[in-house]
């Protein structure tokens, strides 16, 4: 699936590594739909996930610090066919990289500077002009358990559908942010919150708290790195 955006292509990718906007501006669909995000609404203190840096404009949200149980990133799926995914995992993983796999869930990433990896969805960002791009998406299907896929279908329709909320709330804002760049009255933009609370972690990454804009500074910091080189 597709949607078109009124906007240069590098807003999407900031976009979807963002993790501030999500309590506001998806509100509606955290009171609609049972989902992980439910766990960043609310006193930002209780809010545990993690934003990381890992360099080259490669950016990533992790939201399994604040998970509770297994599939919190599968809408809480139980049942006997995930039972049996379980198993199968565990048989051919073991139990202690199967219980973390099923408990963290897929990853919340952008590979710079256009694939996302939108833990059960993955979408790339297409430009089509300075003011306008096209972005991709397709649900991820997981090999060997065709019974999953009508729920992953449909938490895709949730978030990404063009009746969805997700997307089309995105989409709204970085149009409206493209418009905004017109303005002539303001010489910069600031993107300071959270430097207070950074930290680089044993394996070199920067690390804060997922409602820092972190992963804004490191995405804008990388491409000035790219543009300039060039």
């Amino acid at each position: 699936m597709k949607h078109r955006c009124a906007a240069n292509w590098k807003a999407l990718p900031e976009n979807d590594s963002d993790g501030y906007h999500l309590g506001f501006v998806h509100r509606a669909l955290f009171n609609t739909v049972r989902s992980q995000y439910q766990r960043v609404v609310g006193d930002e203190r209780s809010i545990k996930a993690v934003i990381r840096d890992w360099g080259g404009g490669h950016i990533e949200i992790d939201w399994s610090p604040g998970y509770q149980g297994p599939f919190e990133w599968f809408g809480g799926a139980s049942g006997p066919l995930v039972a049996d995914f379980v198993a199968a995992l565990e048989c051919r993983d073991g139990t202690d990289v199967a219980r973390r796999r099923i408990l963290e869930g897929p990853a919340h990433a952008l590979i710079f500077p256009n694939l996302f990896l939108g833990e059960t969805n993955i979408a790339i960002v297409e430009p089509v002009s300075v003011e306008e791009c096209v972005h991709w998406h397709t649900p991820m299907f997981l090999k060997g358990v065709p019974a999953f896929n009508g729920r992953l279908l449909r938490m895709a329709e949730a978030g990404m559908g063009p009746a969805s909320f997700l997307m089309p709330e995105d989409l709204t804002v970085a149009s409206r942010n493209q418009l905004g760049l017109h303005a002539r009255t303001a010489p910069w933009l600031e993107l300071s919150r959270g430097l207070n609370r950074e930290a680089v972690d044993a394996h070199g990454r920067t690390v804060s708290h997922v409602t820092d804009e972190t992963t804004n500074r490191a995405l804008w910091r990388h491409y000035l790195t790219v543009m300039t080189d060039a």
